[in-house]
């Protein structure tokens, strides 16, 4: 058997996704290498941990998005309120 084409259990990884709110889709899918994973919100899946990864850093990027966003908000509230006095 060629090890090169072995998987082995150690190159895969739990992940489940929170549950879709709001405007998200119930379904994620991400692209590597020429391949597609589709993976249902709510469901524990096994995916290859290079598509754990991408994953993990999506939803790295999303909290930091929604930090800035948050950041904004309470500096434009805070501007108006120094501005009204």
């Amino acid at each position: 058997m060629n090890k090169s084409k072995a998987v082995s259990e150690a190159d895969y990884v739990s992940v489940t996704l929170p549950r879709a709110t709001g405007k998200e889709e119930d379904i994620v899918f991400v692209g590597l290498n020429g391949k597609g994973y589709t993976i249902r919100r709510g469901l524990t899946v096994q995916v290859p941990r290079p598509v754990y990864e991408i994953l993990m850093e999506s939803q790295r990027q999303q909290q930091r998005q929604q930090d800035f966003i948050l950041l904004q908000q309470e500096n434009a509230a805070r501007s108006a309120l120094l501005a009204d006095n």
